[in-house]
Protein backbone atom coordinates (compact mmCIF):
# COMPACT_ATOMS: atom_id res chain seq x y z
CA UNK A 1 0.00 0.00 0.00
CA UNK A 2 1.58 3.50 -0.90
CA UNK A 3 0.35 6.52 -0.41
CA UNK A 4 -0.33 8.68 -3.63
CA UNK A 5 -1.38 12.32 -2.72
CA UNK A 6 -3.13 13.66 0.53
CA UNK A 7 -6.56 12.25 -0.71
CA UNK A 8 -5.76 8.86 -0.17
CA UNK A 9 -3.35 8.68 2.42
CA UNK A 10 -3.92 4.70 3.18
CA UNK A 11 -3.03 4.38 -0.70
CA UNK A 12 -6.68 2.44 -1.17
CA UNK A 13 -7.29 3.95 -4.54
CA UNK A 14 -4.11 3.02 -5.72
CA UNK A 15 -4.31 -0.14 -4.56
CA UNK A 16 -7.48 -0.93 -5.94
CA UNK A 17 -6.59 0.42 -9.49
CA UNK A 18 -3.14 -2.26 -9.21
CA UNK A 19 -5.68 -4.81 -8.48
CA UNK A 20 -6.77 -6.96 -11.14
CA UNK A 21 -10.03 -9.54 -11.39
CA UNK A 22 -12.22 -7.43 -8.88
CA UNK A 23 -15.73 -7.37 -9.22
CA UNK A 24 -17.76 -3.78 -9.38
CA UNK A 25 -19.26 -4.66 -5.99
CA UNK A 26 -15.27 -4.77 -4.51
CA UNK A 27 -14.58 -1.64 -5.77
CA UNK A 28 -16.92 -0.08 -4.30
CA UNK A 29 -16.42 -1.24 -0.89
CA UNK A 30 -12.85 0.16 -1.15
CA UNK A 31 -14.12 3.45 -2.67
CA UNK A 32 -16.58 3.56 0.37
CA UNK A 33 -13.72 2.21 3.10
CA UNK A 34 -11.73 5.51 1.18
CA UNK A 35 -14.65 7.85 1.35
CA UNK A 36 -15.27 6.88 5.21
CA UNK A 37 -11.70 7.57 5.98
CA UNK A 38 -11.95 11.38 4.66
CA UNK A 39 -10.65 13.65 7.20
CA UNK A 40 -12.80 16.38 5.72
CA UNK A 41 -15.80 14.38 3.70
CA UNK A 42 -17.28 17.30 2.95
CA UNK A 43 -14.42 17.53 0.27
CA UNK A 44 -14.75 14.28 -1.38
CA UNK A 45 -15.37 16.16 -4.77
CA UNK A 46 -12.42 17.75 -4.52
CA UNK A 47 -10.35 14.62 -3.41
CA UNK A 48 -12.14 12.34 -5.79
CA UNK A 49 -10.90 15.58 -8.89
CA UNK A 50 -7.52 15.59 -7.55
CA UNK A 51 -7.17 11.62 -7.40
CA UNK A 52 -8.72 11.37 -11.10
CA UNK A 53 -6.23 13.88 -12.36
CA UNK A 54 -3.08 11.41 -10.64
CA UNK A 55 -4.67 8.05 -12.05
CA UNK A 56 -7.27 8.67 -14.90
CA UNK A 57 -5.17 7.47 -18.28
CA UNK A 58 -6.51 6.33 -21.52
CA UNK A 59 -5.87 2.81 -20.79
CA UNK A 60 -7.97 2.50 -17.44
CA UNK A 61 -11.16 4.99 -18.75
CA UNK A 62 -13.13 2.06 -18.37
CA UNK A 63 -11.84 0.94 -14.99
CA UNK A 64 -14.83 0.80 -11.85
CA UNK A 65 -12.75 2.91 -9.44
CA UNK A 66 -12.47 5.31 -12.55
CA UNK A 67 -16.05 5.56 -13.14
CA UNK A 68 -16.79 5.51 -9.11
CA UNK A 69 -14.25 8.51 -8.50
CA UNK A 70 -16.08 10.57 -11.44
CA UNK A 71 -19.34 10.17 -10.46
CA UNK A 72 -18.00 11.45 -6.63
CA UNK A 73 -15.88 14.68 -8.47
CA UNK A 74 -19.43 15.51 -10.21
CA UNK A 75 -21.16 15.56 -6.40
CA UNK A 76 -23.03 11.91 -6.58
CA UNK A 77 -21.67 11.50 -2.74
CA UNK A 78 -23.05 14.55 -1.58
CA UNK A 79 -25.26 14.23 1.47
CA UNK A 80 -28.57 14.86 0.46
CA UNK A 81 -29.95 15.75 4.13
CA UNK A 82 -33.32 14.81 5.58
CA UNK A 83 -35.83 14.05 3.56
CA UNK A 84 -38.71 14.59 5.98
CA UNK A 85 -40.60 11.36 5.32
CA UNK A 86 -40.92 10.33 9.02
CA UNK A 87 -42.67 14.00 9.62
CA UNK A 88 -45.01 13.17 6.65
CA UNK A 89 -45.59 9.72 7.78
CA UNK A 90 -46.45 11.01 11.53
CA UNK A 91 -48.79 13.79 9.95
CA UNK A 92 -50.89 10.79 7.86
CA UNK A 93 -51.19 8.77 11.43
CA UNK A 94 -52.71 11.45 12.78
CA UNK A 95 -55.10 12.39 10.08
CA UNK A 96 -56.37 8.92 9.29
CA UNK A 97 -57.09 8.54 13.12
Amino acid sequence: MKQTSEWDHRGLIADALAMENLYVEEHRSIFFDWAFGLKEPEKSAQAATALLAIHRTDANADHPMIKLLEDAAKGAAKQRGRTGRRRARHMEDNANG
